[in-house]
């Protein structure tokens, strides 16, 4: 996918977690003076909604290409291109570092949320907003549960750490936070648009690119939606957010 469709998914994954954000940034009390810092910003999804709370709103990524992408999408951010391992900004210099969907693509999420809890200030917050467990999905019909067992497979083959929702409060705790919270996003599920599965089913695309020839994609494709406008069809990835006082 280019820039742009990635864009899309990560703008459908920030609507999943946007009542969740609202709810955790209520008691922070955050204000136009605060120095916000997302870790893995991607094409920049959420910077205008952080750039709408402050000016001094601030995105790390390791991808040149999306840092780019992103300073269309946000002008006014500060965008870095830089590994999440090794943050380069002083200590104690933000008010809250956040990631989101994120932790479980990097190989040793607690280092950083180490570097995380490094650069947010004495008094401030950090927070995964959405990591999530997809050893513990639940998949109908039958077919759907065919194509999550490939999507997990490719994941996997991707390098994403598939139970890493259940194991969040243990990496804060290894991190050195204190005070952690987990929760999990609840969901209320209604029958889809087509237009919503047609997005949902590029992303699935995708990751069973890395697994089976186009042809086999396609023939799934048109049994999932057959499943789909049948009624019913249902998907649920159990997603947990974590948050810890510095």
């Amino acid at each position: 996918m280019d820039n742009a469709a990635w864009h899309q998914r990560f703008i459908l994954q920030s609507l999943w977690t946007k009542a969740l954000r609202a709810y955790l940034y209520k008691p922070l009390n955050l204000a136009a003076h605060s120095r916000i810092l997302e870790i893995g910003s991607g094409t920049g999804a959420l910077l205008p909604e952080n750039l709408s709370i402050s000016p001094y709103t601030f995105g790390l990524d390791f991808d040149y290409q999306r840092n780019q992408y992103a300073k269309n999408v946000a002008p006014n951010a500060n965008i870095t291109t830089a590994n999440a391992y090794y943050l380069p900004f002083p200590a104690n210099s933000f008010d809250l570092c956040f990631c989101h969907y994120l932790l479980l693509w990097i190989e040793n999420p607690e280092n950083v949320l180490k570097e995380m809890h490094r650069v947010t200030r004495p008094g401030g917050t950090v927070i995964a907003f959405a990591e999530p467990d997809y050893q513990g999905r639940i998949d109908t019909p039958e077919i759907f549960q065919d194509i999550a067992a490939l999507q997990n497979a490719s994941l996997k083959k991707q390098g994403v750490r598939l139970d890493t929702g259940r194991r969040l409060m243990q990496y804060f705790i290894q991190a050195g936070l204190w005070n952690v919270s987990m929760g999990m996003l609840s969901g209320e599920w209604k029958g889809k648009q087509t237009s919503d599965f047609v997005l949902e089913w590029e992303i699935i695309s995708h990751d069973l690119e890395t697994l089976l020839p186009h042809k086999e994609i396609e023939m799934l494709k048109q049994k999932a939606f057959k499943g789909h406008a049948q009624g019913g069809a249902f998907s649920f990835v159990p997603t947990f957010y974590a948050l810890a006082s510095v």
